[in-house]
């Protein structure tokens, strides 16, 4: 036998193979036809981002999946048998676990999740040599909903959430605000700005929370480019099932440029009429965008701005306008991808 047939694999391991990658496709696609939200947790004083993802994914096409990604465990103080157990009854709790219970209890309130009568799953998967791996617990509604709290281990935290993206797909990441904000450059990829490296490097709809849940509204911005009004579609369709009045909005950094604006407006407004979602109110503003963006938008639940369409090297190497109202607002910003 020479060294090739060593390799070669076995027709019972390649239909193995075939079997495990036509599963996971079929899960993909199924997940695709729902609106998947992927929120990740940091600490107990930024549990709005929960509250605000129930409320913008309160439907029953709408999965919900809370995340919180702990470092990997090299000291051995994590027990190992914690891991084949069930993680909500696990007497030894798992660092963050605590955090996604509360999570749940966020979740059960404002969206009155049957829990009792939900079909329960737990799965546990060996991850970066940590003794305790991932672990997930899903509960799959009757009306057909999907809430998972997932546990997962990562070198840090951005790491860990661009590996669950790849597991999704999901159509929005929610985090919350970071207690500081750096700039932009390469350095992006080395510190520790979480939010700044996931806008940067995502490729889904990314939303800075704010705790601006007192608030209403959708405060949308556009400046006519067929990008932008892709954005003012899907932001708007979820204003809409989110139960929003929306507002659209443009900026003309001069006079001169003040018609190209209210025609962004007014396109962006048209749009929305033939798909049957009302506009509360356009506005027009003249002068420096993110200034004028977040100077308006302060009074709204949520504002969108739309992804440039930037490569990820050139949003790390000279930022977005998104970043950069995400940065200055004092409400929740959505980048629309």
């Amino acid at each position: 036998m020479g060294i090739l047939d060593f390799f070669k694999k076995s027709p019972l391991q390649e239909r193995h193979e075939e079997a495990v990658r036509q599963q996971i496709e079929k899960q993909r696609a199924e997940r695709r036809k729902r609106f998947r939200v992927l929120v990740s947790l940091k600490d107990e004083e930024t549990l709005y981002v929960v509250r605000l993802a129930a409320r913008l994914a309160n439907c029953e096409t709408c999965d919900i999946i809370l995340l919180y990604v702990r470092p990997i465990d090299r000291s051995g103080s994590i027990q190992i048998n914690i891991a084949r157990r069930n993680m909500l009854e696990a007497g030894v709790e798992l660092p963050g676990l605590r955090l996604l219970k509360k999570g749940l209890e966020v979740l059960k309130e404002e969206l009155g999740l049957p829990l009792d009568r939900c079909e329960t799953k737990t799965s546990h998967t060996d991850a970066w040599g940590d003794p305790a791996g991932d672990n997930k617990v899903s509960f799959r509604c009757p009306q057909g909903r999907e809430i998972v709290l997932k546990l997962k281990v990562a070198p840090d935290i951005t790491t860990g959430i661009l590996d669950q993206y790849e597991l999704g797909p999901y159509n929005l990441i929610i985090m919350g605000e970071p207690t500081r904000w750096k700039r932009s450059g390469l350095w992006v990829l080395f510190h520790h700005v979480v939010a700044e490296r996931v806008m940067a490097l995502a490729p889904c709809s990314v939303l800075i929370a704010r705790d601006s849940l007192d608030r209403k509204g959708f405060f949308i911005c556009t400046d006519g480019s067929a990008r932008s009004m892709n954005a003012v579609r899907r932001s708007a369709v979820l204003a809409y099932e989110a139960g929003q009045d929306i507002t659209l909005f443009s900026v003309a950094p001069t006079q001169a440029e003040h018609e190209k604006a209210r025609k962004a407006v007014d396109d962006a407004a048209a749009l929305l009429d033939k798909l049957d979602i009302p506009v509360k109110e356009t506005i027009v503003a003249i002068g420096d965008p993110v200034e004028k963006i977040v100077e308006y938008g302060e009074k709204y639940m949520v504002t969108v701005v739309s992804d440039e369409g930037r490569s990820r090297l050139n949003r790390i190497l000279f930022g977005s306008t998104a970043t950069e109202v995400a940065r200055k607002a004092r409400t929740s910003v959505l980048d629309v991808r």
